[in-house]
């Protein structure tokens, strides 16, 4: 009797001590395609243009003034700029609790606005639920989709510029529940709390997105627009983790 009820008490509560643990993620892949050779390089090398996932440390994105992004709406005119140039990575958003985070170091001439960090829910216009980026002086901007979060909920709490050069501790903390078709997400800078989205909607269209049909996706890397020379992005150290049994809270905690 004893050993039944000891294989009872293991089969119901070991599922939930595994959503309760954190395990890495690390399958990522090509968005659209490759600039050039040197516009990618994966933990030290080039990177040729792939359909299948691979694994990283760190990672380098590289565009030069002029370079195009590969996706087909690219090449149109955007924010009253003729083109987007774009070099970017993505991978698939697990359902749960789910942390983002990676020493960046960014290099080269500034652009009229460019991305860092992004999740997409594969709808196919306007802003996507979360993207943080910079502006042509470096400072730290974002953008959610329009009229679809409150100020309350969407806000910055620390304005900040980059320095070029300077490497800085990025984190992006994310409460995803397939279930509530919501997302939230809080982003630290070197460990400070700087900008929250909160309960921001996730489309319920079904567009196909490299995932599948409305499945939500994390993408880092260049894109951007009004270029003005070369820039580089280094991602270093990076890791993606995830438990089922989310933890999220909507404080300032790390």
């Amino acid at each position: 009797m004893k050993i039944l009820i000891s294989f009872l008490l293991i089969y119901f509560l070991t599922p939930l001590s595994f959503a309760d643990e954190w395990k890495q993620t690390n399958k990522w892949r090509i968005s659209c395609g490759i600039v050039d050779k040197d516009s990618l390089i994966v933990n030290g090398k080039q990177k040729k243009f792939t359909k299948n996932e691979f694994k990283i440390a760190d990672v380098v994105f590289k565009l030069d003034k002029g370079d195009v992004g590969s996706c087909k709406t690219d090449k149109k005119p955007s924010g009253g700029f003729p083109y987007s140039g774009r070099q970017e990575i993505t991978t698939k958003l697990p359902v749960g609790h789910t942390i983002f985070e990676t020493d960046i170091l960014i290099e080269g001439a500034p652009s009229a606005r460019t991305t860092i960090f992004q999740i997409h829910d594969s709808r196919n216009k306007g802003a996507p639920p979360s993207w943080i980026g910079l502006n042509g002086g470096w400072k730290i901007i974002h953008k959610f989709p329009k009229d679809q979060c409150s100020p309350q909920n969407c806000k910055m709490h620390k304005f900040k510029t980059l320095e070029i050069g300077k490497t800085y501790r990025f984190k992006a903390e994310i409460d995803y529940q397939k279930k509530s078709k919501f997302l939230s997400v809080k982003y630290f800078l070197n460990d400070e709390f700087i900008l929250q989205h909160f309960d921001v909607p996730l489309s319920m269209k079904k567009y196909d997105g490299p995932y599948g049909l409305g499945k939500p996706y994390i993408k880092i890397g260049i894109y951007r627009i009004g270029d003005t020379g070369t820039t580089t992005y280094h991602y270093k150290n990076l890791l993606v983790k995830n438990k089922k049994k989310s933890s999220f809270t909507k404080g300032d905690d790390i």
